[in-house]
């Protein structure tokens, strides 16, 4: 991956490239055998006479180098074997850091984990001033912390609070930011990149000559700990630490192991800071979390791979999209429009009346404007030049795919779609984004219905990663293929699913949420169901989330899985009463909670459960006897998830398990730490959620029989790793 290039031995001063490519890979990263490609480099480096500099800087486009290769983790037999490599790869920073000429680390592209950390061993960090240009460690979202100097170089280079700000969320940032962060010293064109990086060398190289050494040593890595002497440096580790409890509840150790790591490493000198990292990495590294985690991540990055192949394993073609038609714009159809268009595809909005287009477009320019800052005013006036609208289906024939976004009812969903199949021609794939309803309904009057498919994405767009796609008995495998294409270039993750009502996240969504409304029935509070779901590691409770949703909106997703599953679900006759009052969640300023500014609930002040709620529940049982805590009413809620995922994998709703692990936590929030549904049941077993469930039906009812598959399983001694129906 790392290969040397000198300038010839006449240049004055003579430099030194190291150029990163990762051969036949889309981005670059760090595995064992770079390290050791890499010290070998730094070996004929010093045994090269009167070099003056080393730059390094990557081939690859839009990458530096993205971090450690997730296979040497998921690979590694045990604890001591992610120490040894950890080891290794301080050996070889710690060589480029006290290397006897300075390097310069030229960045163009994503610059995060293991990649930062090997770019802040650098003397100099110069960076390209484009959107793709994206500084982080990331590591925490994978149950782990920077571990290859980054938590003991970082606070020592930017200071301690904006270090754990960047290490405890994972959060990135762009080359401007991070200029003014400290994290880059320049940043430049991208053209002017290797050039820059050439002159910082040279100016280094002189520095150093002048100083007979004295400026390569007083670089960040051997500057005195200000900031570990600063009064106040404890305060800020204490305010950290509450709001890390606050955050995860005990559920995440990495950012409480990380944190404990920079504050004992502020007290020690550079060196011996650096040796807090590997061992303490290296045992969250084979715990569950981030066992979970990471195989999540690594499953997810296949998803996002993906090849639909024929009967003969050949890979079937997916044209890009280049132009795409949104009919109905609202909120949802402006946020698809608006990611579509930041990824370089034209788009036209249709809608059927003057205010309603107004809005998404407005929409679409409140987005554009809020991105001005992080995407530059050049990418963003590109990206809204890309996005227009009408009140007809003018220039609808010559779109590459159309996504309907009308609201969730059957007959003007068919109407739509035969208005379209009409004026539009065969190689224009036709796509719903309804949340429910079957694809097979919708296309019901059709003459090609193989040109139909469901796209379901979550809400906001621009945030959830996944993309739902919906494939009927007649959907063509070309139009699935390009679907894939598509959600590739709009940088979502794409799970392949059966039609049927609710699909798969929709349904599996549907009974959790009706299953916490069961609970609210049955005597339990709002309160006691909402903290105790996030108390096991879902972002937000049922009830809170179904206000978000919308009370309207659950009503008919609820009605559409009742009329599919008679007896199994049903939303209770009370929420009527709701409707009737126009509770219908955040959207109307009152739900379940009370939102203070009214409509939208944008105030500042914080929702509370509004007590006339009870009163509309007519019916609800009184709890006699000790209420349990509400963490088992966040398991019980998070084991009828992982039932109705088995269940959907049973039918054929799901290809594959991890489908349902990468839907599950990337479309409604099944707990990430526990590695989605199918990953929770192996990792416990499945003999003992079996026995669980079968407790929990004897004390509640049939919602919690237990999947057959899960019972095969349970009595097979089995797993749903690598399981495909």
């Amino acid at each position: 991956m790392f290969s040397l290039r000198l300038d010839p031995p006449e240049a004055a001063p003579r430099l030194a490239v190291i150029e990163i490519d990762r051969p036949g890979a889309k981005v670059n990263t760090l595995t064992p055998r770079d390290l050791r490609e890499l010290e070998a480099l730094f070996d004929a480096i010093d045994e090269t006479p009167e070099l003056a500099a080393v730059i390094l800087i990557s081939r690859k486009p839009g990458t530096f180098v993205v971090g450690v290769d997730l296979e040497v983790l998921r690979e590694a037999p045990g604890r001591d074997a992610v120490e040894a490599f950890l080891g290794d790869a301080h050996r070889v920073l710690e060589r480029i850091a006290s290397s006897r000429i300075p390097v310069i680390a030229a960045i163009d592209g994503h610059c995060l984990g293991g990649g930062l950390e090997l770019a802040l061993a650098c003397a100099r960090r110069i960076a390209a001033d484009t959107p793709r240009t994206v500084l982080g460690l990331p590591q925490v979202e994978l149950g782990l912390f920077p571990a290859l100097g980054g938590s003991s170089r970082l606070p020592r280079m930017i200071g301690l609070r904006a270090a754990l700000e960047l290490i405890l969320s994972g959060r990135r940032v762009r080359a401007r930011r991070a200029r003014k962060l400290g994290l880059v010293d320049e940043v430049v064109a991208p053209e002017a990149l290797l050039s820059a990086a050439q002159a910082a060398a040279r100016a280094a190289a002189r520095a150093l000559a002048r100083d007979n050494g004295g400026a390569r040593r007083a670089g960040p890595r051997d500057r005195a700990l200000a900031v570990g002497e600063r009064l106040g440096r404890s305060l800020i580790l204490r305010q950290a630490r509450k709001e890390i409890e606050r955050r995860t509840h005990g559920l995440y150790p990495a950012p409480l192991i990380a944190l404990d790591v920079i504050g004992r490493g502020l007290e020690l000198p550079l060196d011996r800071a650096l040796a807090l990292e590997a061992p303490a990495y290296a045992e969250l590294a084979v715990g569950a979390t981030s066992r979970a985690l990471v195989s999540l991540y690594a499953r997810s990055r296949a998803l996002q791979a993906q090849e639909l192949r024929d009967g003969e394993g050949a890979a079937i073609d997916g044209r890009a999209c280049e132009r795409l038609g949104l009919v109905g714009g609202g909120f949802m159809g402006a946020d698809i429009a608006v990611v579509a268009a930041e990824r370089g595809i034209e788009v036209r909005i249709r809608e059927i009346a003057g205010p309603p287009l107004a809005r998404a477009l407005a929409r679409a320019d409140a987005h554009f404007a809020r991105r001005a800052r992080s995407l530059g005013e050049a990418a963003v006036f590109q990206a809204r030049a890309r996005v227009s609208g009408g009140l007809t289906l003018a220039g609808f024939a010559t779109m590459d795919l159309i996504i309907e976004a009308v609201p969730e009812v059957l007959e003007l969903k068919q109407e739509v779609f035969a208005q379209l199949e009409a004026e539009t021609p065969a190689s224009t794939i036709l796509a719903s984004n309804t949340s429910a309803l079957p694809i097979t309904d919708i296309g019901a009057r059709l003459r090609q219905p193989e040109r139909l498919v469901g796209l379901h994405f979550f809400s906001p767009v621009s945030r959830m990663p996944l993309l739902e796609i919906i494939r009927t008995e007649a959907t063509a495998p070309e139009v699935i293929a390009r679907c894939l294409a598509f959600a590739r270039q709009i940088g979502k993750t794409p799970i392949i699913v059966r039609d049927g009502p609710g699909f798969y996240t929709t349904r599996v969504l549907g009974f959790y949420l009706m299953g916490a409304l069961e609970m609210l029935m049955a005597g339990h509070t709002v309160e006691a169901i909402d903290e105790g779901a996030r108390r096991v590691g879902w972002p937000v409770g049922p009830i809170a989330l179904l206000d978000e949703v919308g009370i309207d909106v659950g009503a008919k997703v609820a009605k559409t899985l009742a009329a599919a599953f008679p007896g199994r679900i049903a939303a209770p006759a009370t929420i009527d009463a709701f409707l009737a009052e126009e509770r219908l969640g955040r959207k109307s300023g009152r739900g379940f909670y009370l939102y203070p500014s009214g409509k939208g609930g944008q105030s500042g002040k914080a929702k509370r459960v509004d007590p006339a709620v009870y009163r509309l529940l007519a019916g609800r049982a009184t709890l006699e006897g000790e209420r349990p805590h509400p963490e088992e009413l966040g398991e019980r809620l998070t084991l009828l998830c992982a039932c109705e995922a088995i269940r959907c994998l049973e039918e054929g709703i799901l290809a594959s398990a991890d489908d349902g692990d990468v839907g599950a936590v990337f479309g409604f929030g099944y707990p990430p730490m526990r590695g989605g549904p199918f990953h929770h049941v192996d990792t416990l077993g499945a003999a003992v959620i079996a026995a669980r469930l079968d407790r929990l039906r004897e004390r509640h009812g049939d919602a919690y029989a237990a999947p057959e598959l899960l019972v095969e399983l349970a009595r097979d001694r089995g797993s749903f790793a690598g399981h495909r129906r």
